[in-house]
């Protein structure tokens, strides 16, 4: 006979989630382990933390600074306002987000024809138009234009933003109003509470001097604005060296003055809290620590699954060693674990398309097959031998050889041939053996061991039983 090749276990997916479903024991204290350990170290963290900062008196820390190190402390606060500043400026602004190469711009033009007439021929009065165009020119400047036009127009921005997006200049008798935002479905709007604003105050400047304001043009362009480009990149450029030399400066600084740069810095942006919580448990962290511990339990039960060298199933026998399997029984070993009744249940669940026979019921199949076999090779005895024969219970071979004896079937019985040279040749006289293997119990590579030794030897292999 040739000797048996090894071959590569397969891992049956559906075993190995059962296997994971029963180490339900393990996998629930694990989580429970982990969300302690993980809960009670950021617990830990945070209490440390707290009573820190509790045990920080600020303002006595401070009267201990030199003077050189009050400077400097004063020097890398009034660096971190300009930065705090400077980002929410860019932060809020509107002008700030309005995308500079794409600016949507309002324009409109403005003629101020005065009716003033020079008469040289008599005491003429003083030529009153230069003041009434600057007089239109400050009241589109002024907060009141401003606060209207955000009101009327239901525009989302403060006055100081509507300043900033409005540009107004004069030339002569000419007003040009420019006014930029960033949402173009409100230029018009915009635009027409503007032309209904100036056309009242028309009538109120009349009593300065009799004068017509004639709109000469309106348009809405999109422009390129190299001034705004350069304003955004020299504020970012600034706050970028700003944090610099910030960073250069704390990196110089004692222990003592970052605490109080740090609690000058929190009160002046409002972040500092008269009294702080006492920290508790973290229930996200509780959770974290659950699910790591759950996962941490599902792979050490698969590795274990997985890299086990011992037999996990009774079909392995056919799969990786080609030998008959003549039948496999189950024996009921129940131990006595906590709410072991759940066990039950999902055995029960991976049994349901199984029938429930006894042990009794198993050896006598078990039996009937080996004595089928033996009969039509015209075998009356066989040797039982197993790479873990000497653990196997008696009481089941006892009973196992007693069928047999009814059956006529002669049973001979030694350890693993392997290492026991008087089990080897009583096996190899007797002629056939039959191999009884334990799952959980039997190693893979001795199983593999005494079926090449037995067919080196040219023994018949009549099959093998599996105990479970």
């Amino acid at each position: 006979m040739e000797a048996q090749e090894r071959v590569e276990r397969e891992i049956n997916l559906m075993d190995l989630f059962w296997n994971i479903l029963l180490g339900w024991r393990q996998i629930i204290c694990l989580g429970i382990i982990f969300a302690l350990l993980l809960g009670g170290m950021k617990y830990f963290l945070s209490s440390r933390s707290y009573q820190a900062s509790q045990n920080i008196d600020v303002e006595e820390i401070r009267e201990e600074l030199e003077k050189e190190e009050l400077e400097k402390l004063s020097d890398a606060e009034q660096m971190q306002i300009r930065i705090d500043d400077t980002e929410k400026y860019m932060e809020n602004s509107a002008l700030m987000q309005i995308n500079a190469y794409e600016k949507p711009v309002l324009e409109i033009q403005y003629y101020i024809k005065s009716d003033y007439i020079i008469n040289y021929t008599k005491d003429s009065k003083r030529d009153y138009t230069d003041k009434v165009t600057t007089l239109y020119n400050n009241y589109i400047n002024s907060g009141d234009l401003a606060q209207k036009v955000i009101e009327e127009a239901g525009l989302s921005i403060t006055k100081g933003d509507f300043k900033e997006l409005l540009q107004v200049s004069q030339i002569s008798e000419t007003l040009y109003i420019s006014f930029s935002y960033q949402d173009t479905d409100k230029l018009q709007d915009i635009s027409n509470v503007i032309k209904s604003l100036l056309e009242q105050k028309s009538s109120e400047l009349q009593e300065v001097g009799s004068h017509k304001l004639e709109l000469i043009s309106e348009s809405q362009n999109m422009i390129v604005d190299s001034t705004l480009i350069e304003k955004k990149n020299n504020m970012a450029s600034n706050v970028s060296t700003l944090k610099t030399q910030l960073q250069t400066l704390k990196a110089g600084m004692t222990p003592e003055q970052l605490a109080v740069f740090n609690s000058d810095i929190e009160e002046i942006r409002g972040e500092k809290e008269e009294t702080e919580e006492a920290p508790g448990f973290s229930i996200k962290f509780l959770i974290l620590g659950a699910f790591a511990g759950i996962f941490l339990a599902c792979a050490w039960i698969a590795c274990r699954m997985l890299f086990t060298a011992r037999l996990q199933n009774a079909e392995e026998i056919r799969s990786m060693y080609g030998i008959r399997l003549l039948g496999e029984v189950n024996l009921s070993t129940e131990k006595k674990r906590f709410l072991s009744v759940i066990d039950k249940m999902i055995l029960k669940v991976k049994n349901r398309r199984k029938k429930n026979l006894t042990v009794e019921k198993q050896i006598k199949v078990v039996s009937a097959n080996i004595a089928l076999s033996c009969r039509q090779q015209g075998i009356d005895c066989i040797y039982m031998t197993g790479s873990e024969y000497e653990k196997i219970d008696t009481a089941v071979l006892d009973r196992i050889k007693k069928e047999l004896s009814a059956q006529k079937i002669e049973v001979k019985e030694g350890e693993n041939i392997t290492y026991d040279a008087a089990s080897l040749q009583a096996g190899i006289e007797t002629g056939t053996i039959l191999f009884v293997e334990q799952k959980g119990q039997s190693i893979y590579d001795e199983i593999y061991n005494e079926i090449n030794l037995t067919r080196e030897q040219k023994g018949n292999i009549l099959g093998a039983v599996v105990l479970g």
